[in-house]
């Protein structure tokens, strides 16, 4: 089967969990070795990440189950039937394998198809359980159907499936890819970057682990739905094992393969999940570390967010307040305020996922404005609220004449935003001039301001934060 999009497997490569099993399928990787490996595959050479991935996943690999390696297209230019056994089926051939795919050179022609064939007969799959991992960058250049093998092997094997992982496929030929793996009940992930490729052959190994028989029982108690990011209460009944946990997981994905997770109690005590923040169908399953075993499973649908935005009715000029909302939180969202029937946003602020209310200040300018939750993966409106900013209003009280360079003491009132200023400056300047300033404390209606040294007439001013709006204004004499 396909697995759902790669932005959705990303997120379970990020947090992917492999247990090591007591026992597994016997494993052939067959390594594509064709000329096209030199190509890149994002940044890095698709034969050095094979290596590399290779190297990974297989020290994790049961030392007493069998492993090997066939590389197809590494010898010749133009057969069309070279496909070679590297390292021979075998206990304890983790360093072997991981050799052998550091040393494939590309070279000649993807010749899927016999490879395929090959790599199952050298597991004996007509006799014993059996699973490849097939790494492929180019669809068969030679006259064979590969998905119509593995339909025929499939259907003689004892037990055969294959994992397919495609290097940068392009849309016309990930059909033929993919259904190799479905002919075998196995999976086929379109790997676009090192972090796919290692994440995909980790699962594919995992997946390889044969289950265990008469498992112990167990249950799940969750919510059939959830809000993404929301958090939730699980009850379970089972072993209650040492490292026996609840995990939340993508279905279809091998035992251990998990998003988040939480142990479970002795005591049985409800445990607490937190919802993936992506939208979906997901497992909630029991997991049993030491049997690496799904005891008990339910799915849980994972819905979006409804999303909301709201604002008071009015606020004054410059004055600050908040924008509350509710909605998914994803990566880039943000609250934009902008005027009332369009135009270029005035402020816009990321959301986090606490759910919390922005705070901002008011536009100075009177008018209607509009509050937005903007959805930044669509570049739409979410939902949207209209507010009023009403006319500044500011006022101070203080001494009509101060001696120069002397202290007084100037009462205000007004939005007391941040950076708003009380100031002394010459009748007639500019909002941005000013000869002395104290900045306003929104909890305190009071400052200190200075006076000049140089005696003349001025005036004290209510300055808006950003230095451009006069909300009052005194006269003042200093002798």
């Amino acid at each position: 089967m396909i697995l759902r999009s790669l932005a959705v497997f990303g997120a379970f490569l990020a947090s992917l969990s492999l247990a090591v099993p007591a026992f597994a399928d016997d494993v052939m990787l067959v390594v594509d070795s064709s000329a096209s490996m030199a190509g890149k595959l994002g940044r890095d050479r698709k034969a050095d990440l094979v290596a590399d991935a290779i190297q990974t996943a297989v020290a994790d690999f049961p030392t007493e189950a069998r492993i090997g390696l066939l590389a197809f297209g590494g010898r010749s230019k133009s057969s069309c039937s070279d496909a070679e056994v590297r390292v021979r089926p075998q206990q304890d051939g983790n360093d072997l394998v991981a050799a052998a795919a550091a040393g494939l050179q590309p070279r000649g022609k993807a010749a899927l198809a016999v490879a395929i064939d090959r790599a199952a007969n050298a597991l004996d799959y007509r006799h014993q359980r059996a699973t490849l991992v097939v790494f492929v960058d180019k669809i068969e250049a030679c006259e064979a159907d590969p998905c119509v093998l593995a339909e025929s092997l499939k259907q003689k094997a004892k037990d055969l499936t294959i994992e397919v992982i495609g290097l940068g496929l392009d849309d016309t030929e990930i059909p033929s890819a993919s259904c190799i793996a479905e002919k075998t009940g196995g999976k086929f992930l379109n790997a676009m970057d090192g972090t796919d490729l290692g994440g995909g052959l980790t699962a594919a190994l995992a997946s390889a682990k044969a289950p265990p028989e008469n498992l112990p029982f167990a249950s799940i108690d969750a919510p059939s739905t959830i809000l993404q990011s929301q958090a939730f209460s699980v009850g379970y009944d089972g072993p209650k094992a040492k490292d026996d946990r609840i995990e939340i997981a993508w279905p279809g994905l091998p035992p251990g393969s998990e998003i988040r997770s939480v142990l479970v109690g002795e005591d049985g005590a409800r445990r607490s999940l937190k919802a993936p923040a992506e939208a979906g169908i997901y497992e909630i399953r029991y997991y049993h570390p030491e049997l690496n075993a799904i005891l008990a499973s339910r799915t849980i649908d994972v819905t979006v967010t409804p999303v909301s935005v709201s604002a008071p009715a009015s606020v004054a000029a410059g004055a600050p307040f908040q924008i509350a909302w509710t909605g998914p939180a994803a990566p880039f969202d943000e609250i934009r305020v902008l005027p009332a029937g369009g135009g270029d946003p005035i402020a816009a602020i990321r959301v986090s996922k606490t759910a919390r209310p922005v705070s901002l200040e008011a536009p100075l300018q009177a008018g209607s404005y509009e509050a937005q939750y903007h959805v930044a993966a669509e570049d739409n409106v979410g939902a949207s609220t209209h507010f009023t900013v009403d006319p500044p209003a500011a006022s101070l009280k203080a001494p009509a004449t101060a001696e120069a360079g002397s202290r007084i003491i100037v009462t205000w009132s007004g939005p007391g935003a941040r950076f708003d200023d009380i100031v002394v400056a010459v009748p007639g300047a500019a909002p941005t001039e000013h000869v002395t300033m104290a900045r306003v404390r929104s909890n305190y209606p009071e400052v200190r301001l200075t006076t000049p040294k140089q005696p003349g007439r001025y005036e004290i001013r209510y300055i808006a934060g950003d230095g451009k709006a006069i909300f009052a204004a005194e006269p003042l004499t200093v002798r």
